[in-house]
């Protein structure tokens, strides 16, 4: 019991205390470094060249058998489906779609959905979907591969992609000619975008669970018919049947990625082909750039993470990847010229029909699922890649700047003062022991997470939806609403003595642990987080007597603000779209888009899944009371509530 209560076993020490005295130094020389590393990695010498790691892929990259007749047979598809749209224009020819695939020789079916849009005071909207299945002849319907394209009507204000279904339907034609197929093939053509699909995989995978989905705001309703578990798909958008390149969309939602082999699988294929592809392609003008290759590659970087970090996928393919299906989106853009098409014309698309019939067989040949290369990369280049293992020491300099300082602050805090009447030279043994506020600074917490997660809830709550208000005004309102909560909060709420040193620790503890969850599922969104908002963790100092660092806190917090960063954000965005607004007019503009991005947000997270409203509201908000609760406190003095004398 002597060795317990030794006072020489003390974390007060020489080394701690001197770390204590220099912990801005050592916090932002660990931020410097973890800047530093990422910007490195954009050199040759810090990433990997890309390469196949899963040998069953080899058969796509043989000899391709499709043949110029497929090329005709789009053609004339294309023309027929261009009539059709004449009288179709708000919809879908469905009945146009079905016939082609039956014609086919595809098992044929139709999928129902129906969607009750939140905000829409129970107004629903009813979407159809068509596809084909071409079952196995070499084995039984145990696994599948969907190949999807997205119709668009005339009225979309989307990029026409009409092409992409007679392509699809082409391909499908060329593929029932074989019998070297392993796995069911699945032909999909979904409506409405991204609902569409969404509704089609919900069906899919859990159409034949008894539930009561009457709540629900997507009712994906069941399937007719299945093929087998679903190993991989690839989503098909064409601009037009001469093709100029094709941009690899791989992006999913939440951030997640389709296993590396298939993206190099596909960049090798149109390799062969002469399409010339890649990951955020451009056209041939754009692609001429003065950069040097680390601008170049950091451009990249910053251009993926932004994409990602935003947690809504670019294509339909990005759906699929959260029931374990990697899939990514090809979308070939419109040559503008015909003055570099070489030989006959009416041949356009025979090289992308070649490159998704040697993709196709590559994922027939697949003996399991993905699971060789990486599922968590960045894109440097067309073929140079960052693996996990590489960019996350940037991230984990970032966040070890917090928990290095929760340490020292604890190890530093000030527990203990002489006992009433005692000398202060007196031993260690006749000091009072403080007794630190464990449960205000609970409660505090817990308030400020109540009102992060009513921003989650309310804006669908009945009482709110019935207030005349429509969507984006309402969830603003509230947001706002809640943020002034947020800001008052410290002027309402007082926590005694030693309360603001232990919130400071409990935050610091919680915004890294948050952090580090959060770069390990999307770290795009983790890191840029970190970037902008280690900096302020490392200013706090609840004990700091400096006037104008304190103010500079306060203000560094109030811009740190999501609702604020969100606005900051959107307004860029706007600046560089809109450039002939004026002033006044792009502020307003950015308003407006501000609330009808975190309108967009809340729809996607309650239809989709996508958690970035969820993770803003319920994590990045009371972080951001927390900080401004110490930003705009000042320490108490007075005397601190004390346990009773330690006996010896």
């Amino acid at each position: 019991m002597g060795l317990l209560s030794d006072p020489s076993l003390s974390t007060h020490n020489k080394l701690v205390d001197n770390l204590a005295k220099h912990v801005r130094k050592v916090c932002y020389a660990l931020y410097t470094a973890g800047v530093v590393w990422f910007f490195c990695l954009a050199l040759p010498e810090f990433n990997h060249g890309t390469y196949l790691s899963e040998n069953a892929l080899s058969p796509g990259l043989v000899y391709p058998e499709i043949r110029i007749d497929a090329n005709r047979l789009a053609a004339q598809l294309l023309e027929e489906l261009q009539r059709e749209r004449k009288d179709h224009q708000s919809t879908t020819p469905h009945a146009w779609i079905a016939a082609k695939f039956n014609e086919f020789g595809l098992e044929t079916h139709t999928h129902n959905y129906t969607l009750r849009y939140p905000f829409g005071g129970g107004k629903e909207f009813h979407g159809k979907n068509i596809y084909g299945i071409l079952r196995a002849p070499r084995i039984g319907s145990t696994e599948g591969i969907v190949f999807s394209a997205p119709y668009r009507v005339p009225s979309s204000v989307h990029v026409d992609i009409t092409p992409s279904v007679p392509l699809l339907l082409a391909f499908a034609d060329f593929a029932r000619r074989k019998n070297y197929w392993a796995k069911d093939l699945i032909f999909l053509v979904t409506e409405q975008e991204q609902l569409g699909m969404q509704a089609w995989l919900e069906a899919y995978h859990d159409g034949d669970k008894e539930s009561d989905n009457s709540d629900a705001y997507l009712r994906a309703g069941n399937l007719p018919a299945r093929a087998g578990s679903l190993q991989a798909a690839l989503n098909i958008e064409v601009q037009d049947l001469e093709v100029d390149y094709v941009d690899v969309k791989i992006e999913g939602l939440n951030g997640k990625l389709p296993n590396l082999d298939m993206f190099n699988l596909v960049q090798r294929i149109m390799a062969r082909e002469g399409v010339t592809s890649g990951y955020k392609q451009s056209p041939r003008k754009k692609r001429r750039s003065s950069l040097s290759n680390f601008e170049q590659n950091l451009r990249q970087m910053l251009s993926m993470l932004s994409t990602q970090s935003s947690g809504v996928p670019n294509g339909n393919h990005g759906l699929f990847h959260r029931y374990r299906i990697d899939a990514l989106t090809i979308t070939a853009s419109k040559r503008m010229t015909n003055a570099n098409v070489k030989g006959n014309p009416n041949s356009a698309a025979v090289p992308l029909l070649k490159a998704i019939e040697g993709i196709a067989r590559s994922l027939n040949n697949l003996l399991e699922r993905f699971h060789q290369s990486f599922f968590f990369y960045v894109i440097v280049n067309n073929d140079r890649y960052i693996s996990i293992g590489d960019y996350m020491p940037a991230l984990i300099a970032l966040v070890a700047c917090t928990f290095i300082k929760a340490y020292l602050t604890w190890s530093t805090l000030n527990t203990t003062v002489p006992a009433p009447g005692s000398d202060k030279a007196k031993p260690a043994a006749e000091t009072v022991k403080l007794a630190l506020p464990y449960g205000s600074v609970l409660i505090f917490l817990t308030v400020a997470l109540l009102i992060g997660y009513c921003g989650n809830v309310l804006p669908l709550q009945q009482c709110f939806l019935e207030l005349p208000l429509t969507a984006a005004p309402l969830t603003a309102a509230i947001l706002t609403g809640l943020t002034l909560m947020g800001l008052l909060l410290p002027f309402v709420v007082i926590l005694p003595a030693g309360g603001l040193e232990l919130l400071h620790i409990g935050l610091l503890l919680i915004y890294g642990c948050a952090l580090i969850v959060i770069g390990l599922l999307n770290f795009s969104l983790g890191f840029f987080v970190a970037v902008i908002s280690v900096p302020l963790m490392i200013a706090l100092n609840t004990n700091t007597s400096n006037n104008s660092m304190r103010n500079l806190t306060r203000a560094w917090t109030l811009l740190l603000n999501p609702l604020f960063v969100i606005y900051i954000i959107v307004l860029v965005m706007s600046f560089y779209q809109f450039p002939e607004l004026t002033m006044q007019e792009l502020l307003l503009r950015a308003a407006t888009a501000s609330m009808d991005a975190a309108t967009f947000a809340l729809i996607d997270s309650v239809i989709y899944g996508n958690w970035l409203y969820f993770v803003i509201c319920t994590i990045f908000l009371p972080l951001w009371i927390i900080c401004w609760t110490l930003a705009i406190a000042k320490r108490r003095e007075n005397q601190i509530p004390q346990a009773k004398l330690k006996q010896n």
